[in-house]
């Protein structure tokens, strides 16, 4: 999207210094082998979750469709790599991974590819691998709406039904819950962060 071209540095100053995104990816790096590869879906600027892992040791890979978001990632995160690609056409075949990680990327999508893009994530995983999600609290498919200024179109689920998504998609869902963000330029956001683990 190349809206997110023009708002890479705005971005990052209201949205890359979220507690509650950098508590779960340090959960994930505790819950994986010490060095396992990770997949960060719309890893954005990087911060924080590619810099998390990358700092603990793991090979990160982090994709996005924003080449702004990608050239701050780059030169903020030197020790992971960075795919310009839509998630939604990366090869089936791709990993295996012991996490993946989607914070806020999925929000851009119709809830078909969600769910289309969860399913497709537990082929991406290694046995136990684990998922962590953050997603906006909303009850939404393709809903316009302003972000940042421009127009984007986002989709959503509540609590219970984001869970029951993740366990259609072949995870057992070891947290999950709905916080409160204020973005530093922003009104405040309900936001849910949840952690799954592939099932067996």
């Amino acid at each position: 999207m190349e809206i997110f071209d023009q708002l890479a540095e705005l971005y990052q100053g209201e949205h890359s210094h979220n507690p509650f995104q950098a508590a779960l990816t340090e959960r994930i790096t505790a819950a994986i082998p010490a060095g396992a590869p990770v997949l960060d879906l719309g890893c954005g600027t990087g911060v924080p979750t590619a810099k998390i892992f990358a700092a603990a040791g793991h090979k990160v890979t982090g994709v996005d469709v924003s080449e702004g978001m990608l050239r701050l990632a780059r030169e903020q995160v030197p020790d992971a790599e960075f795919v310009h690609a839509d998630l939604r056409e990366l090869p089936g075949t791709y990993g295996p991974f012991g996490a993946v990680t989607a914070f806020f990327s999925l929000l851009m999508l119709s809830r078909a590819d969600i769910e289309r893009t969860l399913r497709r994530a537990a082929g991406w995983l290694e046995p136990g691998g684990r998922l962590g999600i953050g997603m906006v609290n909303m009850d939404a498919d393709s809903l316009p709406v302003e972000f940042l200024g421009v127009p984007v179109t986002v989709s959503g689920y509540p609590q219970d039904q984001l869970a029951a998504r993740l366990t259609d998609a072949g995870f057992t869902v070891e947290s999950i819950e709905t916080v409160d963000f204020t973005p530093a330029g922003g009104p405040p956001e309900s936001q849910i962060f949840a952690l799954a683990r592939l099932s067996s």
